[in-house]
C-alpha cells in the first residue's frame, strides 16, 4: 500500500509541474490506477485508518489526471464512486455513530458527506455525457424516456453512483425539500440501471433499493404523474419484479425491502454485511427487535475472508453492526 501512496505522490508532482503531458501516458497512468487491481489495494484493505487518510489524496490525483484526459470515464467512475464511498464511509458512517454530545461534530461531518455526495454526482453527470450526448439534458428536463432510451450496460455503475449520491445526500438532510424533489430521479435512475443489469457488483444495486424501500416515502420514490412519464419507474419495476416472479403491486414495501435483500444476500454469496446493516434500519421501522438483532448478529458472523476484495467494507460495516446492538436501546423500547 506504501508503495501505491508514493506512486499517487509522483504522480502527482510530474501532473501538476507539466503543462504538455502526453496524453497517451497519461491514459496509461490513469487505467493502471482504475483497473479492478488498482482499485482493489483500497477495497481489500484491513485498516480503515489508513485508507481514510489515503483517500484524499488518490482522488485529486486522479482529477488531476482528469485535467489531462478529460474524456477518461475510467477515472469518471472512479472519483464518483470514491467520493460517494468516501462520504458513506468516513464522514456519515462515524457521524451517526456519535453520541449525543457530539451533536456539532456530528453536523459538520454530515455537512461534508453531504458536499462529497454532490462532488460524486457531478463526476457521474460528466462520465454518463461522455458516454452518451445529451443525456444530461433530456434527464434534467425530465424526458427520461429519451435519456435512458439508448443506455447500454456501460452506463450501469455511472447510473448507480449517480443515484446513489442524491440518495446519500438526502440521507443526511432528509427535510431539505430541494432534495425531496430529486428523489424521484435518483429511484428513476437506479431503477434503469437495474433494468440493464441488476448484478451489477455482486448486489450494490439491490443494496441500494433496500435502502430506498426500508427508509424513503412511498410518495417520494415516484413521481405523481410516473404512469404518464415517457419513462415509468412503476412500470419498469415492475417488470424487474415479473421477470424473478414478483407481483409489484401485491407487494408492501416492506416486501419490496426484502426482495432485494434476498438477492442481495445471494449475489454476494453472504460474503457481504452491508445488507444486513441496510435491513436493520427496516425492522427498527416496524420496531421488530428480533429481527434486528438476528440480522446484525448474522451481519457479525460474515466472513470477511470470503471475499477480499470487500474486506474495507465489511470491516466498516461491522463495526456498525456492533455500535447498533450496543445502542439498541436508542431504537427500541426494551421493558
Amino acid at each position: 500500500m506504501k508503495k501505491i501512496v508514493i506512486y499517487f505522490f509522483f504522480v502527482f508532482l510530474f501532473l501538476t509541474s507539466s503543462c504538455s503531458i502526453n496524453q497517451f501516458a497519461t491514459r496509461v497512468v490513469a487505467n493502471t490506477l482504475t483497473s479492478n487491481g488498482g482499485g482493489s489495494v483500497f477495497t481489500s484493505d484491513d485498516d480503515p485508518e489508513f485508507i481514510e487518510a489515503a483517500l484524499p489524496f488518490a482522488l485529486k490525483t486522479y482529477e488531476s489526471l482528469l485535467e489531462a484526459d478529460p474524456k477518461n470515464t475510467g477515472l469518471f467512475e472512479a472519483v464518483a464512486g470514491g467520493y460517494v464511498s468516501y462520504a458513506n464511509a468516513f464522514l456519515q458512517s462515524p457521524a451517526e455513530l456519535m453520541e449525543y454530545d457530539q451533536i456539532e461534530e456530528k453536523d459538520i461531518l454530515l455537512s461534508r458527506a453531504a458536499a462529497m455526495y454532490r462532488r460524486a454526482g457531478s463526476f457521474a453527470s460528466r462520465g454518463l455525457e461522455i458516454l452518451y450526448p445529451g443525456f444530461n439534458n433530456n434527464f434534467t428536463n425530465g424526458d427520461w424516456g429519451a435519456a435512458f432510451i439508448h443506455l447500454k450496460e456501460d452506463a450501469v455503475p455511472f447510473l448507480y453512483w449517480k443515484a446513489a449520491s442524491i440518495l446519500g445526500e438526502f440521507s443526511v438532510n432528509s427535510f431539505n425539500p430541494e432534495l425531496m424533489i430529486e428523489v424521484p430521479s435518483a429511484v428513476a435512475l437506479a431503477v434503469r440501471a437495474l433494468e440493464l443489469d441488476g448484478n451489477y457488483n455482486n448486489g450494490s444495486l439491490q443494496d441500494l433499493f433496500i435502502s430506498i424501500f426500508a427508509n424513503i416515502p412511498a410518495n417520494l420514490i415516484y413521481k405523481s404523474s410516473d404512469l404518464n412519464n415517457s419513462y415509468s419507474v412503476k412500470k419498469a419495476l415492475a417488470g424487474y419484479y415479473a421477470g424473478k416472479d414478483a407481483v409489484l403491486d401485491n407487494m408492501t414495501s416492506y416486501e419490496q425491502a426484502m426482495f432485494h435483500f434476498n438477492l442481495s444476500i445471494e449475489l454476494s454469496k453472504g460474503a457481504k454485511v452491508s445488507p444486513y446493516i441496510s435491513v436493520a434500519s427496516l425492522y427498527i421501522k416496524n420496531q421488530d427487535l428480533d429481527g434486528f438483532t438476528n440480522a446484525l448478529n448474522a451481519a457479525l458472523a460474515v466472513n470477511i475472508d470470503l471475499n477480499p476484495e470487500n474486506r474495507l467494507q465489511n470491516i466498516i460495516s461491522k463495526r456498525k453492526a456492533r455500535w447498533l446492538l450496543d445502542h439498541k436501546e436508542d431504537y427500541f423500547f426494551i421493558p
